[in-house]
């Protein structure tokens, strides 16, 4: 019987062999780069990104892509490729178990390069490095065993000398959320101590979130407050936001956090829950489609519109954003800026750009995600370049596992409310 089970895994095995060398042989390098490039120059409405000399990425990325042997190969090469637009909403796919998980869903530590170290400038409340008590402030000495600067270097396969302050930023925080569905071990440096961390999988918060509600929301004495719990893309978030709002109603002020949107979502959530804030249809933002033959800057541009919905809420309210506001999140606090929000409060956000599309790659069998249309604030500055109107960092967690973001806007509305009576 043993015999007989060798004999069909040698058969099993060959076959498979011959079955993979078949597909390996299909595989055409040159034809894939050809697809890629073509698609991206014609469909990607953000190619001038600032200090990226994109043709000499195309230049060095084009000879790594044409020496690969396989379709596996080939992703790998394209995913380092586009990391360096440090463009969080530009992704190629289908993903395994060696990919990196993606930013800044599979986030929950913010970090910066300064004075050649690496410094955490945030912690994402409720994540698993908050709940393991890192701080703020902390030196990162190792991601995954290795040091940090080879493991920026491992996210874009080059030296980070040869990186900008842009890519290193956008390499460490990738880094540290981890390959997908893995745990994390980062070592860090703090008031001179060393501590190394064993964090869980940067998505386990996501989905253990996925069976609670998709907003919260509660008084702070006469001050209204609704938290989106990264559900820009739940169609229930619609009557779970009126349901707040009607709550709310008697309330002297709102504040709307959307520091929880780092997966985005879509208008059709979006703009309803706009809707509460305005009586007669109201722009709140603008955008241009990258079309092929025609880029971005010839593209005529549009302006998307929200229609009242009520109940409709009179009183001043502020939005607080931050690292982990993406995509809808982003259009949403563009979108509640133009349409009346008193401020913006927290740090600058995750800089997802454009409305994006995904498109089918039938040369290498991957699909890239990418933004088509070029997203624009009603006065007509990039979506990306808004900034809240008063900053914060950290916003989400202080040195002491406070919330500064909310604890700053009560402080604001508190002074508002008392100077209008």
């Amino acid at each position: 019987m043993k015999i007989r089970t060798w004999v069909v895994l040698l058969l099993t095995t060959s076959l498979a062999s011959c079955i993979n060398t078949t597909k390996d042989s299909e595989f055409n390098s040159k034809d894939s780069w050809e697809e890629l490039e073509s698609v991206l120059k014609q469909q990607y409405a953000y190619l001038d990104r600032p200090n990226l000399n994109v043709q000499e990425v195309f230049t060095e990325f084009k000879a790594r892509a044409l020496a690969t042997k396989s379709k596996q190969e080939f992703a790998d090469v394209s995913q380092m490729l586009l990391r360096h637009f440090y463009d969080p909403h530009l992704n190629l796919g289908p993903y395994d178990e060696n990919d990196f998980s993606v930013f800044p869903t599979g986030s929950d530590i913010s970090a910066t390069y300064k004075n050649n170290m690496f410094i955490i400038e945030d912690i994402k409340a409720d994540g698993a490095a908050d709940l393991a008590g890192i701080q703020p402030g902390a030196e990162i000495i190792t991601i995954d065993n290795l040091p940090v600067k080879q493991a920026v270097e491992k996210v874009f396969g080059k030296k980070l000398e040869q990186l900008s302050l842009e890519q290193i930023n956008y390499g460490v925080n990738v880094s540290l959320g981890g390959y997908r569905n893995k745990q994390r071990i980062i070592k860090l440096k703090n008031h001179d101590q060393f501590k190394t961390y064993q964090l869980a999988a940067s998505y386990e918060w996501l989905n253990a979130m996925k069976n609670g509600p998709t907003v919260t929301y509660k008084k702070l004495n006469d001050i209204g407050y609704i938290r989106f719990n990264n559900s820009l893309g739940n169609s229930k978030t619609v009557n779970a936001f009126k349901e707040a709002i009607s709550a709310l109603s008697a309330t002297n002020a709102l504040i709307i956090d959307l520091r929880n949107t780092p997966s985005g979502g879509n208008t059709g959530v979006a703009e309803p829950i706009l809707g509460h804030f305005v009586d007669k249809k109201t722009a709140y933002q603008r955008y241009q489609t990258q079309e092929n033959g025609i880029s971005y800057q010839e593209a005529h541009m549009e302006t998307a519109y929200v229609e009242p919905n009520m109940p409709y809420y009179t009183q001043p309210f502020v939005v607080l954003a931050g690292r982990w506001t993406g995509s809808m999140g982003e259009g949403m606090t563009i979108g509640l800026d133009a349409i009346g929000a008193v401020t913006v409060i927290g740090a600058p956000m995750a800089d997802l750009l454009g409305g994006i599309k995904t498109v089918k790659l039938v040369e290498s069998d991957t699909w890239i995600e990418l933004g088509f249309e070029r997203l624009y604030h009603v006065n007509n500055t990039y979506r990306e370049d808004f900034e809240p109107h008063i900053m914060i960092s950290p916003a989400d967690r202080d040195v002491n596992g406070n919330d500064p973001a909310l604890s700053r806007a009560q402080q604001f509305l508190n002074e508002l409310v008392v100077d209008s009576m």
